[in-house]
């Protein structure tokens, strides 16, 4: 199915039952892939407003906000993530980041990052925060 296709049924089906949480972050997924934030943002907001319990939905709709230059909203769903999910690690990921690219706040990030490995030394994300901080070479 080419992505025009996509799109349109996904719509077509939030059309028919716009509480639809699933669809409505597939859109979002979808314009996130087509590098459209302001598009992908406002079908993560529905989906989140439907369904609020999506750290991963929340962490790319942050992504999103840093894209479109939003890095206030983008530092402010990332920190949410974190206090609703504190073991979703891509959060971590994202907010050090931001810290360390935006903010030009090395320190904070590494951090964030050593906040993930303190407190979740087993988990998937591990292995990039601790790139990341031997990345910054301190």
């Amino acid at each position: 199915m080419d992505k025009k296709t996509t799109e349109s049924i996904l719509k077509q089906q939030l059309n028919l039952n716009p509480t639809d949480a699933e669809a409505a972050a597939a859109l979002g997924n979808y314009y996130f892939d087509e590098k459209n934030a302001s598009a992908a943002i406002v079908y993560y907001q529905i989906s989140l407003a439907n369904n609020p319990d999506q750290p991963g939905v929340m962490t790319d709709m942050a992504t999103m906000y840093w894209n479109n230059q939003d890095a206030g909203l983008a530092e402010h769903f990332f920190s949410k993530v974190i206090e609703q999910q504190p073991d979703f690690g891509n959060a971590y990921i994202n907010l050090g980041l931001l810290h360390l690219h935006v903010k030009k706040d090395a320190a904070q990030a590494k951090t964030i990052w050593q906040r993930l490995l303190d407190s979740y030394p087993e988990h998937s994300a591990v292995a990039k925060a601790n790139e990341l901080i031997q990345g910054l070479g301190n």
